[in-house]
């Protein structure tokens, strides 16, 4: 019997294990005013009456045909089409304030958006399928990621290229949740 009660502790001990393994590691650590701020809230990638380019819903698993691409981080979260209204005004893409402020970020003045090169986020061709399918959009018109921090490790990248010029002109491509410990 003694051989029984030592398994069934060495069971407990591992479940113990397991259950800290798997535990949020944010878990007691007290929010930021930042966190506090976001309360949760998502920043939007469509708007009512901007029609989402069937290659990026598709890529981004709405089109039927499969589940889509996934950002592989701590939380591996699928891309998500993104098409807004965007008055480049012969621009282009939007500067770092001007693309926090298009999102809906609460405070676009103080919001750490970063700029990067789509061949600088995606040196080991992961994403090739959703930066050909954002080029394949923008007909030729440039691609950036923009890296948008949100409360802790989170951060969000976007993969966008403008559709279009002036007034009429869209803001469209995919964006992911990464989880980055």
């Amino acid at each position: 019997m003694a051989s029984s009660s030592s398994a069934d502790q060495a069971d407990r001990d591992y479940m113990a294990f397991l259950d800290k393994a798997n535990e949020d590691p944010a878990k007691g650590v007290a929010a930021t005013n930042k966190e506090k701020e976001e309360g949760g809230r998502s920043f939007r990638t469509t708007e009512g009456g901007v029609e989402v380019p069937r290659v990026l819903t598709r890529v981004c698993g709405g089109g039927g045909g499969g589940s889509g691409v996934f950002y592989v981080s701590d939380a591996d979260e699928p891309f998500e089409a993104v098409a807004l209204g965007w008055d480049e005004g012969g621009r282009g893409l939007p500067d770092e304030e001007e693309f926090a402020g298009l999102i809906g970020h609460w405070d676009p003045a103080n919001a750490q958006v970063e700029i990067m090169d789509p061949v600088d986020w995606d040196r080991n061709g992961q994403y090739t399928e959703i930066v050909d399918a954002v080029r394949d959009v923008g007909q030729g018109n440039d691609v950036r990621v923009y890296r948008v921090a949100r409360e802790g490790v989170k951060a969000e990248y976007w993969v966008v290229t403008t559709e279009g010029k002036g007034k009429g002109a869209k803001l469209v491509g995919a964006k992911a949740l990464a989880v980055e410990s």
